[in-house]
């Protein structure tokens, strides 16, 4: 159509009778760049924790000893919980310096762990890995 043919009362006929905006539901079905980065993000996560496994486990022993060495020597240490979430991941390792250690429990970074709930823990070799 060109200029000369313009009919205003047309236009505004198709308007009010014959054309209906849909709104955001013509969006809705878009995802935006930003948002599937997240998602995929989000995937790979998922797919890394629940691919993750525990590190060797250890005797009562050895880590009464990894946590004794730890604590004389002013260490940082990793430690693997002896739990899966319901998901089936495994928690994050807990990492810091053993503040105390009482009985069957030891304090690292302000959390109360019990030494039964220790599947391994490592001595990590500088504070510089926290």
């Amino acid at each position: 159509m060109n200029n000369t043919q313009y009919d205003p009362n047309l236009v505004n006929q198709f308007l009010k009778y014959d054309y209906h905006d849909r709104g955001m539901m013509k969006w809705q079905g878009f995802y935006l760049s930003d948002h599937t980065a997240v998602m995929d993000k989000n995937t790979k996560e998922q797919v890394r924790k629940l691919n993750e496994k525990h590190i060797k486990p250890m005797t009562n022993e050895e880590i009464a000893n990894t946590i004794n060495t730890a604590l004389v020597k002013n260490l940082p240490v990793q430690i693997d919980k002896a739990e899966r979430t319901i998901e089936g991941t495994i928690p994050s390792k807990v990492t810091g310096l053993i503040s105390g250690w009482f009985g069957s429990q030891i304090i690292v970074n302000n959390e109360v762990l019990l030494i039964a709930d220790i599947y391994a823990l490592t001595i990590l070799k500088s504070k510089a890995n926290l």
